[in-house]
């Protein structure tokens, strides 16, 4: 009966897909689910972020930021771009099911063992004295992640936004009000070192139960590993993408740690993640929503194109108006959400914040390209970007002056910004740019403004 019910529902589901829908409402309907839903995930990140910073000092969250930084790639070397390929295929045997869900169980003990063996490197590359407190932390939440790719994946693919909210929510809730009790009783750096662990601990038991309820069902510990083999050719393009993206995406935070400390990290990593806070809102809660959605419509790229220039458009106006926002109320906006101690961190928001409109369009360029399966020219357009980004990060860092790789990061981004775009016209759409780029005007106004007011401020 239950496999009955299950052919049934494919059937309806393919059914649907064929009824002619209007891919333009289709895809805002999604990405409006997507926003309600992280939302409110991101307003408790905020609050969290803002009491959090009250409690400890740069000198604790630069420490744990040093640290993170290696979380974040052992975190994509653990995924391997399956999330993306799961969300692409239309059917999945149990046994593939667990399969897979039972690799990514053992690649995650691996990693997070490997990670805990690594403790000695990070503390000789750092020299900092307490950053392998952090290390045993980080390798149990590496665990959890890793354990939480597949249910995740499964909620992605049928935009199940609210469900992964929820998850969100109460992890965020759970390990900050449990870093805020620690830090009464046990040292500062082990009390916010916590919070890792419990949020992906918290995220994965909320995932893996509620991923029940979707098409593919509740992944159990399987040994076909060999489920692998068919999603490879798509996964193994996004994972180099995701690699060489984490690299041109962290370089500054490895190098500001190496080369400037604990303290001046934790200013540059609280500047930069006040930076990211527009791009959180603006596009972090709509990707997830535009690869289930136009992946069913790849065949037909005139359509994918007019919606890509119309959403882009719309876009770059938001992402204009957050970035000249923050620019104008930098100063109040560090008062009130970091304190008086994080003062330092003002003039970089200054100047980070005229790359928030590039940003905000260029952030959700992956999901087109995965939707339409050209995860390869994703790659390829990654491998462009890191060398740009690193080279300009080396030039900032060289100067040993924040500001000044504060001012290379903008640069970067609106180069890469040029050359993804480039690349996705001439090689998807298979027309010039020219048109998509004449739409940015209005975005790039707003841009030179704020860097001609940057750079009358410093002289």
């Amino acid at each position: 009966m239950k496999n009955i019910l299950i052919n049934n529902r494919k059937r309806i589901i393919k059914l649907l897909d064929k009824l002619p829908i209007n891919l333009n409402n289709q895809l805002y309907k999604a990405i409006s689910k997507s926003m309600l839903g992280r939302y409110s995930v991101y307003a408790v990140n905020l609050l969290s972020m803002i009491i959090l910073a009250r409690i400890f000092t740069p000198e604790t969250f630069g420490t744990v930021a040093a640290i993170t930084v290696f979380f974040l790639f052992f975190q994509l070397m653990a995924e391997a771009g399956l999330g993306p390929a799961i969300i692409n295929i239309n059917e999945l045997s149990t046994k593939d099911k667990n399969g897979l869900f039972g690799l990514t169980l053992i690649i995650g003990l691996i990693l997070g063992f490997a990670f805990f063996l690594l403790s000695p490197v990070f503390l000789y590359f750092y020299n900092l004295p307490r950053v392998g407190e952090v290390v045993p932390y980080i390798a149990i939440s590496l665990v959890f992640f890793s354990a939480s790719i597949l249910p995740n994946a499964f909620l992605l693919r049928e935009q199940a936004f609210f469900s992964i909210a929820r998850a969100g929510l109460c992890a965020e809730v759970g390990s900050t009000l449990v870093s805020v009790l620690l830090v009464q009783v046990v040292d500062p750096l082990h009390a916010l070192a916590t919070k890792s662990v419990c949020s992906a601990a918290i995220s994965f038991c909320i995932l893996y139960f509620i991923s029940g309820k979707t098409e593919f069902g509740r992944p159990a510990v399987g040994t076909k590993f060999s489920a692998i083999k068919p999603l490879l050719s798509f996964s193994l393009y996004q994972f180099g993408f995701n690699f060489i993206n984490y690299f041109s995406r962290n370089f500054d935070n490895i190098l500001v740690g190496r080369y400037f400390g604990a303290n001046s990290l934790g200013v540059y990593d609280k500047a930069y993640q006040l930076m990211r806070y527009p791009l959180m809102l603006l596009t972090y809660s709509m990707t997830p929503a535009i690869q289930p959605v136009i992946r069913k419509y790849a065949d037909d790229k005139e359509k994918v194109e007019r919606i890509h220039r119309d959403f882009t458009f719309k876009l770059s106006l938001a992402g204009a108006i957050a970035g000249l926002s923050l620019f104008l109320l930098s100063e109040l906006i560090v008062r009130i959400m970091l304190g008086p101690q994080w003062l330092l961190v003002i003039p970089l928001i200054k100047v980070l914040a005229i790359a928030i409109p590039v940003q905000v369009v260029l952030s959700t360029i992956g999901s087109f390209f995965q939707a339409l399966n050209r995860a390869d020219l994703l790659f390829y357009t990654g491998i462009i970007s890191a060398v740009v980004m690193i080279s300009c990060i080396c030039w900032g860092v060289y100067q040993h002056d924040l500001i000044k790789l504060s001012w290379a990061l903008v640069i970067a981004f609106h180069i890469n910004f040029l050359q993804s775009y480039y690349v996705m016209y001439i090689k998807i759409f298979n027309k010039k740019p020219w048109g998509f780029m004449a739409r940015m005007l209005p975005a790039l106004a707003i841009v030179i403004f704020m860097t001609i007011l940057a750079v009358y401020n410093t002289n």
